[in-house]
């Protein structure tokens, strides 16, 4: 687990893709939060280290 300062953020998602988060991180046996915060780091981690990997549908304008 990080240690360190932490920031609370609070989003609204549509209820369809609640639901499919909610679906993958039982899957993963995570909590909502944290299944977030992990697609959010992966994500992150390609847009710094591989952004190629990251065409068309993934880019955020």
């Amino acid at each position: 687990m990080r240690r360190g300062p932490k920031k609370a953020v609070n989003i609204l998602l549509p209820l369809p893709l609640y639901e499919q988060i909610k679906m993958q991180s039982d899957v993963k046996h995570r909590t909502v939060s944290s299944y977030v915060r992990q697609v959010l780091r992966h994500y992150l981690w390609h847009v710094e280290n591989a952004p190629e990997a990251l065409v068309d549908e993934w880019e955020i304008r």
